[in-house]
């Protein structure tokens, strides 16, 4: 499927370098909102020519995916978020923290969108989350690089779509999702000539047709089917069809959607993809689409080269420490002053360190 002759049959981190006109995508997490060992909710890499990362949502458990392809901290450009469902945006302590700790020597950058009222936009939802480890980064402060702890915020407009971040040839632009409420969004990102369109969580709509043409890869969710859901997720016939085709978009019409756009490569996730549930997802896709189709599994990677699309899975490690490039910058960088204990604590110790 797709696989260029030149490249390997699996891609193993750190040993490719991309070409300057080649974009790489990796999926770190493709399952539903369950957290299960083969799919972590959901989160897309993508990796450019020209040297910048971007992170699309980070749902729990994606980042230990991340970890896997030994990509330093520091090296990431910018995390988009789609909306604030935790299976999108629970990784985020791992991201922020993991990542200070990991070595990141700059702020976060988050982009996200507001919602219907404050609290429902990503600004809210990052301040209400570094509010609520406070106990945890003082305990860090002093020990790692300040620069590392501080969390820059681009809150856009969700209803509006425009063009959200253009920089060092990049363009991303945001349009709405359909999404229970007001507030999801979909990202289109163009560079080089290359297109790269993510859904989010969406039900099929016409800002996905006007705004998902010419992708060389169209990433779209695509739940179970409904008895798929009843059988296996043991749901009555209504909650089966309100979560697999009100809430989310269902096969079949996910097969519209991607006739209408029809993009070079449409990758499917949000699904179980199991050995007996795959097969009736792409049947009922196909029932209007017939291009070049992917149902996505975790460590997916697809290369996008010319005209060439390569899709393979990455063979990774399980026992990767954090990358350690940058770190001699890491172990010189200024720290905050480090906050104190209670000296009935600090007396207790049996071997004083010196606080």
């Amino acid at each position: 499927m797709l696989k260029s002759e030149k490249m390997r049959e699996q891609f193993y981190p750190g040993t490719e370098t991309l070409a300057p006109n080649e974009m790489r995508i990796t999926a770190l997490g493709t399952g539903r909102p369950f957290l299960r060992r083969s799919q972590a909710n959901t989160s897309f890499l993508v990796e450019l020519g020209n040297g910048d990362i971007f992170m699309f949502d980070f749902g729990s458990g994606s980042q230990l995916n991340f970890t896997a392809l030994e990509i330093p901290y520091e090296a990431v450009t910018g995390y988009f978020l789609t909306h604030l469902h935790a299976d999108h945006a629970g990784d985020f302590p791992n991201v922020w923290v993991g990542g200070w700790a990991g070595g990141r020597l700059k702020a976060l950058e988050v982009w996200g969108p507001s919602g219907a009222i404050p609290e429902h936009g990503t600004k809210h939802f990052v301040e209400t989350q570094i509010s609520s480890w406070t106990w945890d980064t003082s305990t860090r402060t002093g020990l790692l690089p300040e620069v590392g702890q501080h969390v820059e915020v681009h809150e856009f407009d969700y209803a509006t779509p425009a063009v959200i971040y253009d920089r060092n040839g990049v363009s991303i632009s945001s349009f709405p999702a359909v999404h229970i409420l007001d507030g999801p969004v979909s990202y289109r990102l163009e560079w080089n000539g290359r297109v790269f369109v993510f859904s989010g969580d969406t039900t099929p709509s016409q800002f996905m047709i006007d705004y998902g043409q010419g992708a060389d890869v169209l990433i779209h969710e695509c739940f179970n089917t409904v008895g798929q859901l009843m059988d296996r997720s043991g749901y009555d016939e209504r909650t089966a069809r309100g979560i697999g085709t009100w809430a989310h978009s269902s096969p079949d019409e996910v097969g519209v959607v991607l006739a209408k756009c029809a993009p070079k490569l449409a990758v499917l996730y949000h699904h179980f993809n199991d050995f007996d549930t795959a097969s009736e997802i792409e049947s009922e896709v196909r029932k209007a689409y017939a291009g070049p189709l992917m149902l996505a599994r975790d460590l997916m990677v697809i290369n996008v080269k010319n005209d060439d699309i390569a899709v393979r899975m990455a063979t990774v490690s399980d026992h990767v420490w954090p990358n350690k490039r940058g770190h001699d910058k890491f172990r010189s960088a200024v720290r905050a002053e480090r906050p104190k204990m209670s000296q009935w604590l600090a007396d207790a110790e049996l071997f004083p360190k010196g606080r």
